[in-house]
């Protein structure tokens, strides 16, 4: 069920009633269990058993590596693990994308072989348990988690924990394990406060921002050709704040609701359209995925040992992070667009550090700002392809930006909601660029009263301009 729903309401009521009736007992994990796979389940309870079965294999080849008396056992039950779930998130999510790749392909060298594309149901959050089960196998065969875990009732719980199952952040079994093992310990006021303030800015970034941008967005990619070139420039950077507010916010709920539970969970997105480069906007953005890549395709690859490696290794984890996203061309542009600004930025770099001049004072800060501005306007540029459905919409929008048109259309189109987008995303980047120069701190060390009024404050706008049309989460589709 989604964050955003009155189902979720019910839901999480009812389980914050279980959890302080049971969170001293024998019986709250299995109740934890029990829950998450009802919030999973809800969309459609077949998923259930998927979620179910890659969670079984992944615990019996879990114990079966930290139990192998040689390397080469422990490498044929890793082997084991990284091909069932692989077999299986290649099965769901990309079976038909190289079936009618190659139907295509085939078919312009004159070679007809019929529909071979199957009917099938992506399951929600797939990507996401999968790579959390993966690295999981990988860490005990590396060494990186010591030991096992022994109760598969325990470690389904971590795999199916409710907050992050669907959307992230892809947390690290060294990081939760240990807290699901243990029982609930008694949580601090000031703590669950902070997990609260989270959720209500996680929806605020969802109903009041990415909401919002979506009307406009939505629109201008159905019909691309009544647009001019101005109208699809407001489109992207509406996409751009629609995809940060919306996966953002999903991320920020999730962690806020663990908190208050009292589960710590990684950060995974840090004010990244403040970065300064594409290098420091993976460091950002999406910080739970792009470490994963980091820690499990790139490094193992051989990382940055040479300048052509270091080429390779970007270029090809960059695709793959493309084609995580999702099954179809588009993505792999877009990863492809990303690895190849990544290493034109390093060469931009090594220009830089063989130059004498050195800005310092006034000119050091105009040259941040400059560079902000940069990378904020070229990953929007480069949000086209992750959000066009085809190749074909992409070369649309590109010619008739490239045509010029930016005059102002008759009529005031989605003036409402441009204005919504205008007041949340002015919010939303005051708020972050006051983070950015340590505000952050300051805010935690305020008192209560004065933290509950721009709680309240931060509802009440929401309510007056936030978008209630229950918009699915994007990366639900991942």
């Amino acid at each position: 069920m989604s964050f955003t729903s009155l189902n979720f309401l019910l839901f999480i009521t009812v389980f914050s009633a279980g959890f302080m009736a049971l969170a001293r007992t024998r019986v709250f994990t299995p109740f934890l269990l029990v829950a998450s796979y009802i919030f999973y389940g809800y969309w459609d309870y077949r998923f259930c058993a998927l979620l179910a079965l890659s969670t079984f294999i992944d615990f019996y080849c879990g114990l079966k590596i930290a139990d192998a008396p040689d390397r080469q056992t422990k490498k044929l039950y890793l082997f084991l693990s990284l091909g069932t779930n692989l077999g299986m998130l290649f099965f769901f999510k990309y079976y038909n994308f190289f079936a009618d790749s190659a139907e295509t392909a085939l078919a312009s060298l004159g070679v007809d072989v019929g529909r071979r594309t199957l009917d099938i149901l992506l399951p929600v959050g797939i990507s996401f348990y999968t790579f959390q089960n993966l690295s999981y196998g990988i860490d005990l065969y590396t060494g990186e988690v010591k030991q096992p875990e022994r109760s598969l009732m325990r470690y389904a719980t971590f795999v199916a924990f409710f907050p992050q199952l669907v959307a992230g952040p892809i947390v690290r079994a060294r990081d939760l394990l240990p807290q699901i093992q243990q029982r609930p310990r008694d949580i601090p006021f000031e703590e669950r406060f902070a997990g609260l303030e989270k959720v209500i800015w996680g929806y605020f970034l969802k109903i009041g921002l990415a909401d919002n941008a979506a009307v406009v967005v939505d629109a201008r990619f159905h019909q691309p050709e009544f647009f001019n070139a101005l109208q699809h420039m407001i489109g992207l950077v509406c996409f751009s704040l629609q995809i940060y507010g919306d996966f953002a916010g999903y991320s920020l709920i999730a962690i806020g609701l663990a908190q208050i539970f009292g589960y710590t969970m990684c950060q995974n997105f840090a004010r990244p359209y403040f970065a300064t480069g594409m290098r420091d906007f993976w460091r950002r953005w999406h910080i739970s995925l792009s470490t994963w890549f980091r820690d499990y395709v790139y490094v193992p690859m051989g990382g940055s040992r040479t300048r052509w490696l270091r080429i390779r290794n970007v270029v090809i984890t960059m695709l793959i992070s493309g084609l995580w996203h999702g099954a179809n061309w588009t993505f792999v542009l877009w990863g492809a667009l990303h690895g190849g600004l990544m290493l034109v930025e390093d060469g931009a770099r090594r220009l830089a550090a063989l130059s004498p001049v050195r800005l310092s004072g006034p000119a050091l800060a105009a040259g941040r700002l400059v560079m902000v501005g940069l990378v904020f306007a070229v990953v929007t540029l480069t949000w086209l392809p992750f959000r066009a459905d085809s190749l074909h919409t992409v070369w649309t929008i590109l010619g008739i930006i490239a045509h010029g048109d930016f005059g102002l259309q008759q009529g005031n189109l989605q003036a409402s909601s441009l204005l919504r987008v205008a007041v949340a995303g002015l919010i939303v980047l005051t708020v972050d660029a006051l983070i950015e120069r340590g505000a952050g701190r300051r805010y935690a060390g305020t008192n209560v009263v004065a933290r509950s009024m721009a709680c309240s404050a931060l509802i009440l706008v929401m309510l007056l301009f936030g978008s209630f049309a229950n918009h699915a989460f994007i990366y639900f589709q991942f």
